[in-house]
């Protein structure tokens, strides 16, 4: 009989990777890391850490056998800007359905990271739940990776039901922010980029249109504290938002960060170069999360702030830290 080993978390080395991985240890688990690079060495030391591929044939066979409790899978191209659709498919499409094979087959729980992304604009800036999507409340997809979120997503509800078992599930995550995202550089949240700024005294860059522009913004320890109870075989499948569901205006993003430094910011303001492709108000309706896991951690907008002004610590050269 096959002995299950915990959890195994793809993407490892990646900004929200590190923490999910480090969430799970911190629950008990015993914990598989898989990432194209090595994960950071306090992960290495408590976990098993694979580089290589998540669909390495010695992965997905591992898989195959059973030897996991869930797989928490992270690793994708998350470039908002990447243009490679063969590319985007093979990573975030092909390669995850291989490893959704496996699990349905092995009956290993599967949990993945979609994007708030597939909703695209929104049209009457209200919170949208996760059926919104295909229907006039939205848009849909206006850039090639959330193309590529949208179609796995459809691909998991068309190939596997919400029966008994295991199954699986797909978080629509909006605008994760925390410590550990500085080598996503452009890439990293804009709530990060802005408060290492502020911490720096540096000048602030926003694009002229976007000062009443709104972002759901969710601190990473809250999606890594999710991920470990959707983890649990016992949880509901199916896709589901995860954000805070509040929505915070760049006009007041500048006002914490002035408050945080104590002193009035530099900003400047450049053309927008992505009218047409971005995404001026998110916002996620969080009732179905909260439905299936009552005891989910639910941060609220004095929350946020504090998080962003511990970010903002963290970035501040007087804590010595970078």
């Amino acid at each position: 009989m096959t002995t299950r080993q915990g959890v195994l978390v793809t993407g490892a080395a990646g900004f929200v990777g590190r923490h999910v991985a480090r969430a799970c240890l911190d629950a008990g688990h015993q914990v598989t890391m898989v990432d194209t690079i090595a994960p950071p060495p306090d992960l290495c030391r408590d976990a098993t850490a694979h580089i290589c591929s998540f669909d390495d044939p010695k992965i997905l066979d591992a898989v195959d056998a059973g030897l996991f409790t869930a797989v928490v899978h992270l690793g994708a191209i998350s470039s908002t800007v990447e243009k490679d659709w063969q590319k985007l498919e093979r990573t975030n499409v092909t390669g995850p359905l291989a490893l959704a094979e496996r699990c349905a087959r092995s009956g290993t729980r599967l949990l993945y990271a979609s994007s708030s992304s597939v909703y695209g604009e929104i049209a009457d800036r209200r919170p949208l739940p996760e059926s919104a999507l295909g229907t006039p409340a939205c848009s849909g997809p206006l850039n090639a990776y959330a193309r590529s979120k949208a179609l796995f997503d459809t691909q998991m509800t068309t190939r596997y039901g919400a029966d008994d078992g295991p199954g699986w599930a797909g978080l629509r995550f909006t605008n994760v922010f925390g410590t550990g995202e500085r080598h996503k550089k452009s890439m990293a949240s804009i709530i990060g980029q802005l408060l290492r700024a502020t911490a720096r005294q540096e000048p602030l860059t926003l694009f002229a249109d976007t000062l009443e522009a709104c972002r759901d913004y969710v601190p990473v320890a809250t999606v890594a504290r999710t991920c470990v109870l959707m983890a649990d075989p016992a949880a509901p499948s199916g896709i589901y938002n995860l954000g805070s569901g509040h929505a915070v205006s760049f006009a007041e993003l500048l006002r914490w960060c002035s408050d945080f430094a104590g002193t009035p910011l530099t900003v400047r303001l450049v053309p927008n170069p992505h009218i047409g492709r971005y995404q001026y108000w998110t916002c996620a309706d969080m009732s179905a999360l909260d439905a299936s896991l009552p005891t989910r951690p639910r941060p609220g907008p004095d929350d946020l702030r504090d998080a962003a002004h511990a970010l903002y610590l963290h970035f501040d050269p007087m804590n010595n830290r970078s």
